[in-house]
């Protein structure tokens, strides 16, 4: 039987609890490891204590949006200096939770020197992170959701990791966002095809709306066999947000029961 292993991303899911509360209730519910996108106001060693006591580990951070309405600081030339403090403290972060991914996001720009400055970024995050086991990710984000996120279409990812070339740098695949992007279930599996080698981190949610993946209109859970049986290994993070309390959204569980 396919081996699931379901991560809850708590920038959506149990905001009902403060985050140390929502990570034990994340274990409680099944889940076998949570994601963070925005853990900086509590303190690291808060974190892994409150990982620890649930058994589950903290899969992924983000490094900070900046400024209401960047989403993000790694592709904007003129905040070189924001952009590395962000990653200096995802980094921290990092190794005090024993984090696997930093998913580095890219901010919104249409500026020439976007691209560069990204991986000129994601470089010195690289350098930064030598002696550790961490890793790094990108994410292509749809601009429907986002308006003008630099990081907005497949191609561009692939060109930052092959401009990049590390093994250490991969990319998360959010189905929701790869969805409006590629527009179909089809597209969306040949994407993941295409891309498999490099993808180190799947997300999911219903599309169009982003609510619970039983809404969807096709199962993910035939899909995610699909990927499993393409090599795929790791896991498969919920990033949705529930039509009422957390707790009463989780009927979708039982399709990824073994």
């Amino acid at each position: 039987m396919p081996d699931f292993a379901l991560s809850a991303n708590l920038g959506y899911l149990f905001t009902e609890y403060n985050l140390i509360d929502a990570i034990t209730r994340s274990g409680e519910a099944g889940f076998r490891a949570v994601e963070c996108q925005r853990p900086y106001h509590i303190s690291p060693s808060d974190l892994r204590l409150a990982c620890e006591r649930a058994g589950i580990p903290m899969l992924v951070i983000n490094t900070a949006k900046g400024d209401q309405g960047r989403f993000g600081l790694s592709a904007l030339h003129d905040a070189i200096p924001q952009a590395r403090q962000a990653i200096n403290q995802a980094i921290a972060y990092a190794k005090e939770i024993d984090v696997k991914y930093i998913h580095i996001l890219s901010g919104i720009t249409s500026a020439p020197s976007a691209f560069d400055t990204l991986c000129f970024n994601i470089d010195y995050a690289l350098e930064m992170l030598q002696g550790t086991k961490v890793q790094i990710l990108i994410e292509p984000i749809n601009t429907y959701s986002v308006p003008g996120y630099f990081l907005s279409s497949v191609q561009c990812a692939s060109n930052v990791i092959a401009k990049i070339n590390s093994d250490r740098v991969g990319i998360m695949f959010d189905c929701f966002h790869i969805l409006h992007i590629k527009g179909s279930r089809k597209a969306l599996l040949e994407t993941f095809k295409s891309l498999k080698t490099d993808v180190r981190h799947i997300q999911f949610a219903s599309f169009p709306d982003r609510n619970e993946p039983n809404k969807n209109s096709f199962s993910y859970a035939h899909l995610f066999n699909s990927f499993l049986a393409e090599g795929y290994s790791g896991y498969f993070g919920a990033e949705y947000q529930p039509t009422g309390l957390t707790e009463a959204s989780l009927d979708w569980m039982k399709d990824f029961q073994i």
